[in-house]
């Protein structure tokens, strides 16, 4: 029987078992990266979950009551002011964006957050009720002026009539066609709102439903204050679903 030598090569059948080997080591290396990404988003969503949670509950504890929510629609609130505070001025009956310096009318804020004004409102900052501290990356404003390389919270010029609104820690992709945020009947790309609704909850009655939204794959997915996993965005209450539309 004749020994290979070192001039030897592979043999046709070798090369494939290899190159297999190789295909399967690399399917597995990008299912554990896309499981781990996913994981990652989860852990971020619901960690900003429980935090907003607590600021939700000092707010009640303050005012005796839940912030309110946008009768219209869950997607926009004013969860960002009520929860970091806004300046007011009584004579003018006008609002002040203290990160902005943007003042607000009310027709401006019914526009918006279907409220005429907002509760944890103060004549100084020093007066406002801090009960959230949210981090720029999940602060992002909306205007007529709004393009996708508005980067939100933290940006270097603001537009007159921009409000701002608290996000997931979960931008919604660009590419997509159903973007959770409309202005005039035009998409506002990436902005990717907290669900929130306090009047007429569905899941925690008499409390308040506080969601986010997210997109793994082609699949959305949710992470809510009254389920403890993650669900298919199916599974969620058709009544939601037909106010968001």
């Amino acid at each position: 029987m004749k020994r290979r030598t070192k001039k030897d090569g592979f043999t046709l059948i070798e090369l494939l078992v290899v190159i297999a080997i190789i295909a399967i080591l690399a399917a597995l290396v990008v299912g554990l990266s896309g499981t781990a990404g996913r994981k990652m988003t989860e852990s971020r969503v619901k960690a900003e979950l429980a935090a907003i949670e607590t600021a939700i509950e000092a707010y009640k504890n303050k005012f005796g009551h839940y912030p309110p929510d946008n009768p219209d629609t869950p997607t926009l609130n004013a969860l960002y002011y009520e929860l970091t505070g806004v300046l007011y001025s009584s004579t003018r009956g006008t609002f002040k964006d203290p990160m902005s310096g943007n003042v607000m009318a009310p027709k401006l804020i019914k526009e918006h957050f279907g409220v005429d004004g907002f509760v944890n409102g103060g004549k100084t900052e020093s007066a406002l009720k801090k009960f959230y501290e949210p981090r720029p990356e999940n602060v992002r404003h909306i205007s007529e002026e709004h393009d996708d390389e508005d980067a939100g919270h933290g940006h270097k010029s603001h537009h007159s009539d921009e409000v701002h609104i608290l996000c997931v820690p979960s931008p919604w992709p660009l590419s997509r066609d159903d973007q959770p945020v409309r202005l005039d009947g035009k998409a506002v790309k990436g902005v990717n709102p907290w669900r929130y609704v306090s009047s007429q909850p569905v899941n925690n009655v008499q409390q308040y439903d506080l969601w986010a939204e997210y997109v793994v794959g082609d699949e959305v997915w949710v992470i809510g204050n009254w389920k403890s996993e993650p669900f298919p965005k199916a599974q969620l209450s058709r009544y939601y679903k037909k106010r968001m539309r």
